[in-house]
């Protein structure tokens, strides 16, 4: 496995880390039952994966609590992360609402404190920016609640580059987690020069775009969760139709490597300026494995130079 330095903090993550947005299961996603998810964390462990990054709302604190207790034996060898700012009064996705605010954070860091069973989380994200809240306040809450010992680290999740600049006004910050994959790739116009200037570690998520970059889907295929909403990415109409054309192309590039799809697709995230690592989700031990074959090598310059030309950046 490789590692490396995220921003200017003191963590060392490995650059595959495991997402765990997708054990939580409902509302977003329909997972293998607890054990087969334990599993995959453990597999994940035992790989030499250290860096687990939940969220409160991935299942409604159900994926905290896993990681929580598969972890528990390891934790003082893994990094944890989670996040605040996204709170619900009711089990479904149209409940979900954004609250970075004072009083939010205080209530969701305790919670999420008990969920993972441990006294300090290594990374503490705000999930999604709050536009009704000043940023002034969420920062000097997260700054509060780091001086108390409770997290080590502060990062921001799905923020633009204004939005950053912001935050830096008030406090320091060492990561950025945003989507970022071959076909998102517009956070390389403004967002990772920023980062880049500001030792702001980069971590992707969805870097196989829920599971398009794959290659098991087509051009037919139709979603029912969550991807059928429009909440985030390109899963259906004209839009999506190009992608499938763009993955079929990379399915070509993959097999001359003698790697899938879904390896060159991390493979490819692995390579960009500025990242730290890539949250790839499983829902078992074998994706796990088979994940972890995107590190440690190169295309072609050829196959590079083809990779590029098909998901140009606009």
């Amino acid at each position: 496995m490789e590692y490396r330095k995220l921003g200017s903090s003191d963590l060392e993550v490995s650059v595959i880390g495991y997402g765990a947005w997708g054990i939580g299961g409902a509302p977003f996603w329909n997972n293998e039952g607890d054990g087969k998810s334990r599993d995959s964390i453990k597999k994940a462990y035992d790989l030499g994966i250290n860096f687990f990054d939940t969220a409160p709302v991935y299942g409604f604190g159900h994926s905290e609590e896993l990681i929580g207790k598969a972890l528990k034996p390891f934790r003082d060898k893994v990094i944890l992360a989670t996040k605040c700012g996204l709170r619900w009064d009711k089990r479904s996705l149209s409940a979900l609402r954004k609250d970075a605010s004072r009083n939010s954070i205080l209530e969701e860091i305790d919670q999420s404190l008990k969920r993972l069973d441990t006294d300090m989380i290594d990374l503490y994200q705000v999930h999604w920016p709050d536009v009704e809240t000043d940023q002034e306040e969420t920062m000097e809450t997260l700054l509060e609640i780091q001086e108390k010992g409770k997290i080590r680290h502060i990062g921001v999740s799905n923020y633009s580059a204004e939005q950053i600049k912001d935050c830096l006004q008030y406090g320091k910050i060492v990561s950025l987690q945003p989507e970022f994959s071959l076909l998102t790739r517009d956070i390389q116009n403004d967002t990772v020069p920023l980062c880049l200037e500001n030792d702001i570690g980069i971590i992707a998520y969805s870097p196989l775009s829920s599971g398009v970059l794959t290659g098991k889907y087509d051009k037919d295929t139709k979603f029912e969760d969550w991807r059928s909403k429009g909440i985030i990415g390109t899963f259906t109409g004209e839009g999506f139709v190009k992608n499938i054309e763009k993955v079929d192309r990379l399915k070509e590039i993959a097999d001359a490597e003698g790697k899938t799809c879904g390896q060159t697709a991390i493979n490819w995230v692995l390579r960009q300026k500025g990242l730290t690592t890539a949250l790839v989700g499983v829902k078992n031990s074998k994706q796990v494995k088979e994940n972890l074959k995107a590190v440690g090598w190169q295309p072609s310059p050829d196959n590079c130079e083809s990779i590029e030309k098909v998901f140009e950046l606009a």
